[in-house]
């Protein structure tokens, strides 16, 4: 079996060239890309910046399992920086899975820095040290959860515990790739870490069991929502509206933070939200979303009739592979007309 490099070695391996500025045609392809991106879709650069951020400490914190498993690593340091560099040059970070939880996370953060009531940590502190067991397991796990993703400076951050099975696969076995050690060596540590990994503890899979813990504890109700929006805490929202609407959470995030104003006002009434506490709702989230017409949003729910709600909830809770399937077939049938 081939021996692993020394960490001197390794160190040396990583050693690249100074980077050399694109300049004339070398930046062509780039800023064509860049100058047909939807202005306002676009990423601003301080969200460039901080979903950047994200994937280096993500690549960092997988580098660093992996090098604790190899002989004679455990304490070598590795450019990080170079890592992800690497990574993005062969392709292998525009994955949909992985850009879109940097964009969840980054987006996360930057509605609890907006939030009317900054402070979202005193009702998981409140939850923490109430009557019902459950309630209290479960605000424990997503304190632990938010801790264990921040990097030693305290930032916000990811680790693999926040992929999902297929995304902690895909991104180990590319940065063990990105590893200039023996084949042998990186895979087995690869393997081993993959093992310990559980979807379970990601911080979405966390905050879905508090919010069904409150649920079973009478406490999510459109108060609570109201509190959970005024102190910027998004994921937990789209957790509790999903579980009051019976739909699969990602679809209370989508409307939530997309584009739709309306698809926010459907969504409050498919979660049966009282019209007073939608309307506070739709107020807090034109504040910190930048909801461009809220009105258009409070329309919606209240052109919204209780058969109505009741056939949008059927229609997302259909697989969205067979939503896909079906809107592509019907485009089909009306071109063919």
């Amino acid at each position: 079996m081939a021996e692993p490099m020394s960490p001197a070695t390794l160190m040396g391996s990583l050693a690249a060239e100074p980077a050399r500025a694109p300049r004339g045609v070398d930046r062509l392809a780039a800023a064509m890309r860049d100058l047909s991106l939807d202005p306002v879709a676009r990423p601003s650069e301080q969200e460039r910046a901080l979903m950047l951020s994200l994937l280096t400490g993500l690549v960092g914190h997988i580098a660093e399992e992996l090098l604790l498993r190899l002989p004679d690593m455990g304490q070598s340091e590795i450019d990080v920086g170079l890592l992800v560099d690497r990574l993005r040059e062969a392709g292998m970070i525009s994955r949909a899975e992985l850009v879109g939880l940097l964009i969840r996370r980054a987006d996360i953060i930057a509605f609890r820095m907006s939030a009317r009531s900054p402070g979202g940590n005193g009702l998981l502190e409140g939850w923490a040290a109430d009557a019902e067991t459950a309630i209290v397991e479960a605000a424990m796990a997503v304190v632990i959860a938010r801790a264990s993703a921040k990097d030693r400076f305290g930032r916000p951050g990811l680790t693999l515990a926040d992929c999902d099975a297929e995304l902690a696969v895909s991104l180990t076995y590319a940065v063990a790739a990105a590893l200039p050690c023996s084949p042998e060596f990186l895979v087995a540590a690869a393997i081993d870490l993959l093992a310990r990994h559980d979807e379970g503890e990601r911080l979405e899979a966390q905050e879905a069991r508090l919010m069904r813990a409150l649920e079973q504890g009478g406490r999510l109700d459109g108060n609570l929502l109201l509190s959970l929006a005024a102190q910027g805490e998004m994921g937990l929202l789209a957790e509790g509206l999903a579980r009051l609407a019976r739909i699969p959470s990602n679809e209370a995030w989508q409307a939530l933070t997309g584009r739709n104003d309306p698809a926010v006002g459907r969504l409050l009434r498919v979660a049966e939200v009282e019209r007073a506490q939608a309307a506070g709702l739709i107020a807090i989230l034109s504040d910190g979303r930048g909801l461009r017409d809220p009105a258009e949003a409070m329309a919606a729910f209240d052109a919204m009739t209780a058969t109505d709600a009741s056939d949008e909830r059927a229609r997302v809770r259909l697989p969205a592979a067979f939503l896909k399937a079906r809107s592509a077939l019907e485009g089909y049938g009306q071109r063919s007309a």
